[in-house]
């Protein structure tokens, strides 16, 4: 997610500005310092060339479990005030597991969605490979919540029932989190900021929708048809315009 690059800085210009004896005599001195044998001792440290890269995933992990705890605690809140259950360890868990989860879960969703893109060449095809292990696990979630009383299971009459909630929940996830990607192609914001203020945004909504709210209901079908057009819209278009010029050559 987040990448940080560690630079190191060389000697300063008043370092650098001295004179030749000084020079020669530093040089003997850098020489004893620098068993590699270079004046300023600039040229990689095998060992640490070897260490820098689990440096930089150590820092990308950390970045990307800070993001993912400012969702759980968000879904925590959110479920929490609207059925009042703050006590129920159910929810405390599935907050948790969010925040454990979802870096990972994440990278495993982006490798499935680009190894079916490149299998099947088409668009269409990865996105739906990134939807469906997506909803399995929405699925999951949605049961242990009416199992574990975090919400009531009448609250989703309105919006069709167990299966088509879990649809909903996952196509407005999905759908949050493209519009965050394609803000910040078009330089409006950063790509991680953009995602997790569109999980946590979907986060609220979806609770509000599965809570009994029943006024977001029929926005909450809106938005999550909305997106599904987009979504899979998009990559019908784009699959069609590739198998087009297939067919030509």
């Amino acid at each position: 997610m987040t990448e940080l690059t560690l630079v190191e800085t060389g000697a300063t210009d008043s370092q650098t500005k001295t004179k030749p004896a000084q020079g020669a005599a530093r040089g003997s001195v850098n020489s004893r310092r620098f068993p590699s044998g270079t004046s300023d001792g600039c040229r990689a440290d095998p060992f640490v060339t070897m260490r820098e890269p689990r440096r930089l995933l150590r820092i990308r992990l950390n970045s990307s479990y800070g993001l993912s705890a400012f969702v759980g605690v968000v879904t925590y809140l959110a479920y929490g005030s609207l059925n009042q259950a703050w006590s129920n360890w159910v929810l405390f868990a599935v907050a948790l597991y969010m925040f454990l989860s979802i870096p990972l879960y994440s990278k495993l969703s982006n490798k499935i969605e680009f190894a079916i893109t490149k299998l099947t060449r088409l668009e269409t095809g990865g996105r739906i490979a990134r939807y469906i292990p997506q909803l399995l696990v929405n699925l999951g979630l949605l049961w242990v919540f009416i199992e574990g009383e975090v919400i009531d299971p009448s609250g989703l009459a309105g919006i069709g029932g167990f299966f088509a909630t879990a649809a909903w929940i996952t196509i407005v996830s999905q759908g949050g989190q493209y519009l965050a990607n394609w803000l910040a192609r078009k330089n409006i914001g950063d790509a991680d900021r953009n995602v997790v203020l569109a999980v946590s945004i979907s986060a609220i909504v979806n609770a509000l929708a599965v809570s009994g709210v029943t006024w977001i209901h029929p926005i909450y079908i809106a938005l999550s048809l909305s997106f599904g057009a987009v979504i899979f819209g998009v990559g019908v278009v784009a699959d069609t315009r590739s198998l087009s010029k297939r067919a030509q050559t």
